[in-house]
């Protein structure tokens, strides 16, 4: 009878301490910061940010700005037809959570609601409300992805 409590405590030790280390990996996964790759290709100046649209693939880039201490972050992704689409890695309305997007497949997934989004939508205003990937005005040059720093800390109170 002892050994059969001594084995279902080591089991349970080992269930538990196996569920902490899962649950541990499933958030960071979820969590857009542990993507965000370095700023090291952007090229900056005082009005504007630039990425160059050949560092920008069907995979999702993370940004930074610096806005007087504020890390406001945005990412830049090309649809499966070579578009580049950009916005805040905030939702217009889940915002507050400050927990930003992730992405999935072909997919940008909400990662406080769960909702998502067609890659290929993302890089318009949203005009009917809700979640939605918030709006960056961008232009591009044929060489590089023009951002406006205005823009940028524009929308800082998202994060």
């Amino acid at each position: 009878m002892k050994k059969k409590m001594v084995l279902i405590i080591v089991v349970a030790v080992v269930v538990i301490i196996t569920l902490a280390g899962s649950t541990s990996n499933s958030q960071n996964k979820n969590n857009s910061n542990t993507n965000t790759n370095a700023n090291s290709a952007l090229q900056q100046n005082e009005t504007e940010v630039r990425i160059p649209i050949s560092d920008i693939s069907t995979t999702t880039k993370f940004y930074s700005y610096d806005s007087n201490g504020v890390s406001v972050r945005y990412f830049a992704v090309k649809d499966k037809q070579g578009n580049v689409h950009v916005a805040f890695d905030a939702c217009d309305v889940c915002y507050e959570a400050k927990k930003g997007y992730r992405q999935n497949g072909d997919v940008m997934h909400c990662i406080n609601c769960g909702k998502e989004f067609s890659i290929t939508s993302i890089g318009v205003e949203n005009t009917v409300g809700g979640c939605w990937p918030s709006f960056l005005p961008m232009n591009s040059d044929g060489n590089d992805v023009v951002i406006k720093i205005a823009d940028l800390e524009s929308k800082s109170y998202m994060f």
